[in-house]
Formats: structure tokens, C-alpha cells, sequence
């Protein structure tokens, strides 16, 4: 995965958390939104994406809202396949011949 790939599925997460919190308050309209998020998931990133059907749990809407599921989910997989840190700011090396001018 590159990392613009990366940082493109990293904002539809997080467009999926605005949704559940602002969208998600309406009763059914909350489950059918946690079950589309979870397929989305599913499809952006694999079976760590399941880990979203956990706000089904929720029936009451109320507090599932207020927890970043999905953005969770994408920083886990950004920080566990190295996309953040040193060795993702240093990509190119320094020239040598440039340091003396």
C-alpha cells in the first residue's frame, strides 16, 4: 500500500466516524450505518476492519458515537505497517556535494 493510498482510506475513515456521530444518532438509521461501515472496513482493510461491527453492540445509539472506530482502526494499521514515524519522513538521502556550497 502506498502511502497517498493510505492517507486516502485514512480520511474515509475518518468521513465514516463524522458520519456515525452526527448521522448515527437517528435509531435504525445508526444500525444500518454501523453495518455498511463495517462492510466498507471490511473492504478498505481486510479482517482488522471487522473490529467495527463492535458498535452494533450499541442498540441504543448513544455512546458508539463518541468512539473513532474506524480512525482506530486506520492508525493501527498505518503505525503497524510503518507509515508514520522517522523512517517515513526520510525518504530520500541528503547529497553530499550540496552540504559544502
Amino acid at each position: 500500500m502506498s502511502r497517498y493510498g493510505y492517507f486516502l482510506r485514512l480520511a474515509f475513515s475518518v468521513i465514516i466516524d463524522i458520519f456515525d456521530f452526527t448521522l448515527g444518532r437517528v435509531p435504525l438509521f445508526g444500525t444500518v450505518t454501523d453495518g455498511v461501515g463495517t462492510a466498507v472496513m471490511f473492504a478498505m482493510w481486510g479482517p482488522i476492519g471487522l473490529v467495527n461491527i463492535l458498535e452494533m453492540i450499541d442498540v441504543t445509539e448513544v455512546f458508539d458515537g463518541f468512539i473513532p472506530t474506524s480512525t482506530m482502526v486506520a492508525l493501527y494499521v498505518g503505525w503497524k505497517n510503518g507509515m508514520f514515524g522517522k523512517s517515513s519522513t526520510n525518504v530520500t538521502p541528503r547529497d553530499s556535494a550540496a552540504l559544502g556550497e
